[in-house]
């Protein structure tokens, strides 16, 4: 009983180690405005706390086993730990990926003397530490450990909401980020069928860009009549289209996206699940293509990332449950370097007006205020939560006109549309992911440059005349292939709103 006692003990202490070094970076810079918040944050801790606890005890339970995932675990989150401090970097599959696919050199440009020390001194606290544990701890109910431990550890890993902060931080980050990205690794390595029949363009160096946003709903656009100048930028563009009344059946990113980008229909939904995207036709047709993602990649579009020419990761080690600064704003470096003078297709995944709002523009676009203070939803007033979101619809303006300006000479086309909308308090609701009518209402538009007007007026003519009609998200794939001047005998030219 005595030795169980002190297991116990070394126990606990070595899971306030973890909690106080590990568990509490992912926790630094968390918006909070009142003791509400913090003891909701702290009851997240405490749930990982339980996690850990859990954990370590079934870990320790063999010395030998001890001795082998313990120094592992530690440095592996002291690693973690010393990027999320200095560069405010987390893991993820996309993390993951760009390691794997990265050459040596190229990973070594992260190394520093400081992570070296702090790599070293990772390894040497938990040498010291599995030494203790071999000579002094002693388990003598370890049957009765191993269950506590077995229930601690699915408990905290199937509780919904609380399972999903779980799995973003550490040291279960460790587990969750190489599973999914093994999985997606999976989806993608499974192949799809290429279409049947050749698809071909007349094209001659034409741009077609599509903007993938993030949680905009039509309704506060300054383009669709919405009170608030929120898109000063969009008014001013005499080459623009709005789509005012576009909708989606999907109200969570990876549902809407599959559905957006391949043949899928009301009738034949299925197909964003088995058939490739318009990716593959456009690559065919003789379009590069690129994809350039402010957004994590998962297993169901993940494929479609896959079927690009390019595909590059822009803040890939950031997480929708940290709340750092993530800007759409650090995808133009790159994009500007992608546009090319011959066909090109390129995709720019954003994260738009994902909550928490505050996190995607900058100072320079916080003219409505006060703004949400609280990462806790109901810290914050309705007005607050409406005035962040449309502070981030400033700055997707602001970022709209930086994707359009280079495009302005060149035979150019570039559609936007969102993945889903976002309830901003009607009848207590907020956010999206579940069925509410504001959050299926899309925000949606098309801009062209003065020579693919002049290429293309018929098309020009029936967009316009098409603007205000009802659609749903499926017209995208045969509207892309239309944009692209792009042939083939299974584009549906009534789904088309270029046609």
């Amino acid at each position: 009983m005595r030795s169980d006692k002190r297991y116990f003990v070394f126990i606990t202490l070595l899971t306030l180690f973890y909690g106080l070094i590990f568990v509490a970076a992912d926790f630094v810079g968390v918006p909070c405005s009142g003791m509400a918040d913090y003891i909701q944050l702290f009851k997240y801790w405490l749930l990982i706390e339980t996690a850990v606890f859990g954990l370590l005890s079934l870990l320790s339970l063999n010395k030998w086993t001890f001795a082998i995932a313990f120094p592992l675990i530690t440095t592996a989150c002291s690693v973690m730990t010393y990027y999320r401090y200095t560069v405010k970097a987390v893991l993820t599959p996309q993390v993951i990926d760009l390691v794997v696919v990265n050459d040596m050199r190229t990973s070594l440009h992260a190394v520093s003397w400081q992570l070296i020390l702090t790599i070293i001194a990772s390894i040497a606290l938990s040498c010291f530490i599995v030494r203790y544990r071999w000579h002094k701890i002693k388990v003598s109910a370890w049957y009765v450990w191993l269950t506590l431990s077995l229930i601690l550890i699915y408990y905290t890993n199937t509780r919904g909401h609380l399972s999903t902060e779980l799995e973003q931080r550490m040291p279960y980050s460790l587990y969750y980020s190489v599973k999914e990205y093994m999985q997606t690794k999976k989806y993608v390595e499974r192949e799809r069928p290429m279409f049947s029949g050749k698809a071909t363009t007349k094209a001659d160096s034409l741009t077609v860009v599509l903007i993938i946003g993030e949680s905009l709903r039509a309704d506060h656009l300054q383009l669709n009549g919405y009170s608030r100048p929120t898109t000063p930028y969009m008014q001013r563009e005499k080459n623009v289209v709005s789509l005012p009344n576009v909708s989606t059946d999907f109200s969570l990113t990876h549902l809407s996206i599959p559905h957006i980008l391949t043949r899928s229909d009301e009738a034949n939904p299925d197909r964003a699940y088995s058939e490739r995207s318009f990716v593959s036709l456009l690559r065919q047709a003789g379009f590069h293509t690129a994809w350039l993602a402010n957004q994590e990649s998962v297993d169901t579009y993940a494929y479609f990332m896959k079927e690009c020419d390019t595909l590059a990761y822009v803040n890939s080690s950031k997480s929708m449950y940290l709340f750092d600064s993530w800007l759409d704003g650090d995808i133009l470096p790159i994009y500007e370097k992608a546009i090319k003078a011959e066909n090109q297709f390129i995709i720019l995944h954003t994260v738009g007006s994902h909550w928490f709002y505050n996190s995607h523009y900058d100072d320079r676009f916080k003219r409505y205020t006060p703004t949400a203070d609280s990462r806790v939803i109901n810290g914050n007033s309705r007005q607050q939560m409406i005035n962040s979101y449309d502070n981030t619809i400033l700055y997707s303006d602001w970022f709209w006109h930086q994707v359009i300006t280079p495009l302005r000479s060149k035979n150019a086309i570039v559609l936007y549309i969102s993945d889903h909308g976002e309830s901003l308090g009607e009848e207590g609701y907020y956010t999206h992911g579940i069925d509410r009518p504001e959050q299926h209402s899309v925000a949606a538009w098309v801009w062209y440059s003065d020579k693919y007007r002049q290429t293309y007026p018929s098309k020009i003519k029936v967009l316009q005349e098409n603007a205000s009609k009802k659609l749903k998200t499926y017209f995208m794939f045969h509207t892309i292939l239309d944009a692209a001047d792009v042939d083939w005998h299974g584009k549906d030219e009534k789904m088309s709103i270029l046609k």
